[in-house]
């Protein structure tokens, strides 16, 4: 009788404990898997910009009257769909290898003591699968001087994934907002730079 019950308190423990951690080990699978699916997203822009050369003035246009006073920023719709498609190819093409690769937490992390991070049986994390990719563009001016406006174009990047821990499996989103080009305009900004809009 004595030992069903030290083996049903050391359950009720085992389970308590599991709750505890639980919400922290949700938590670092998915900083653990966002990390790698913001490194992609990186790379993916980095290569590109890298191997197209792309500059500010490949993707926007700015347009002066005859005083030389910028009159307009025009976008340059084919340039801007062609670097987007790039980097969801070549993004899709690396997610792809992450999709069924195992990744892993100490189980020293999971403490919140310092001295056991790192330390401990590895708990596995799988990325079984990865779903939608979406890039939209955004466009961000600032004050960047004196009559001087600091306009950076940035793609903001989503993806889906799903993560298996033991016992469960996490839906996650990742987004992160990464720069591919910017410039500083001499002058006043003209009314007509909404015209790029932030899916342009």
């Amino acid at each position: 009788m004595g030992s069903l019950l030290g083996i049903a308190a050391a359950a009720l423990l085992l389970s308590s404990v599991e709750r505890q951690l639980r919400p922290v080990l949700e938590t670092m699978a998915e900083a653990e898997a966002k990390n790698k699916i913001v490194e992609i997203m990186d790379r993916a822009i980095a290569e590109e910009l890298s191997a197209g050369g792309t500059t500010y003035e490949d993707l926007i246009h700015i347009e002066t009257d005859e005083a030389g006073e910028i009159s307009a920023l025009t976008s340059d719709m084919s340039a801007l769909n062609r670097f987007r498609t790039e980097i969801l190819r070549t993004m899709v093409a690396d997610l792809d290898t992450l999709s069924g690769s195992e990744l892993s937490i100490p189980v020293g992390n999971l403490t919140g003591i310092h001295i056991l991070s790192g330390k401990g049986a590895s708990l596995p994390i799988e990325v079984i699968a990865v779903g939608s990719v979406h890039g939209d563009y955004r466009h961000h001016f600032e004050n960047a001087g004196i009559n001087q406006t600091r306009h950076q174009i940035s793609l903001e990047l989503t993806v889906t994934a799903e993560i298996l821990l033991p016992g469960e499996t996490l839906h996650t989103q990742v987004t992160a907002d990464i720069p591919v080009a910017e410039t500083v305009i001499v002058g006043p900004v003209p009314d007509t730079y909404l015209q790029l809009g932030a899916d342009a």
